[in-house]
This record gives structure tokens, sequence and C-alpha cells, in this order.
């Protein structure tokens, strides 16, 4: 073989694989993407699998605050307060009774023999509660200073 022919076989065989690479490399990214799109998917799907399971009370481990479905004392007045911050806002009135209604149908529970009363002696011990007038059974939210 003649060294321009060794040349030509060498330079066709350099494009057959640089042809090769490009490819390859092309492919590699298609798949890539793919994979990084399958890995996206799994992980909002693990999210809502772990959401759910938490609401069904089937995970694992459940949250601290799903322990006792009933609630008392500080988490009763964190729940109670983010219900009437969300329901009426800052400066909306709304009577016990009401709110205790709201608390109930978002699914919570409220410890002790009378859970109305329970309620009731909780907000009024809050800060973050203020009541309207003396025996009206009213509350709002506690204007901040």
């Amino acid at each position: 073989m003649s060294k321009v022919a060794s040349l030509d076989a060498l330079l066709a065989q350099r494009r057959r694989l640089s042809s090769r690479i490009e490819e390859s490399i092309e492919e590699r990214e298609a798949l890539l993407a793919i994979v990084a799109g399958i890995n996206e998917q799994l992980a909002r799907d693990e999210h809502q699998l772990a959401e759910v399971e938490a609401v069904l009370g089937t995970d694992a481990q459940l949250r601290l605050e799903q322990s006792d479905l009933r609630l008392r004392g500080r988490r009763l007045e964190e729940v109670a307060t983010q219900i009437l911050a969300e329901e009426v806002g800052e400066g909306g009135e709304v009577h016990y009774r009401e709110w205790f209604a709201l608390l109930r149908e978002r699914g919570y529970l409220v410890g002790g023999k009378e859970p109305i009363n329970t309620f009731l002696a909780q907000i009024n011990r809050s800060a973050a509660i203020e009541p309207l007038g003396r025996r009206s059974g009213r509350y709002r939210l506690a204007r901040v200073a």
C-alpha cells in the first residue's frame, strides 16, 4: 500500500470515527434529557405520595401534629389562629361558635370533655386573639403594635 493510500485510509477512518462520536454525543444528550425528565417526575410523584400518605395517616412516621388527632393547648391555639386569619383575615370578626365550626369543617377535633369549652378557654388565653366586648362571643386577630 502506498503512502498516499494509507493516508487516505486513515483520513476516512478518522471521518467515520468523528461522525460516530458526534452521533454518540447527540444520543447521550437525548438520553440524559430523558433521564432528567424522569427524575423530575419521580420527585414530584414521591412528594405527592408522601402528602397523600400523610393525609391518610398511612406514612411510615406520622407528622407530629397528627400523632393525636385532637387539638389541645398551644397546637389548638396555632391552628385556630391560622384558620381565623385565612377565613376572616385581619380586622375581621367571628363568633366563637362559627369559628369552632370552621375548625371542625377542616377536619380538626378538639380535646376535652366539652370540646367547645376547651376551644373557648384556649382562645381566651391567646395573645394573638382579642375578644370584642365583654360577653359578645365575638373575636378577631389581635392588632400588632
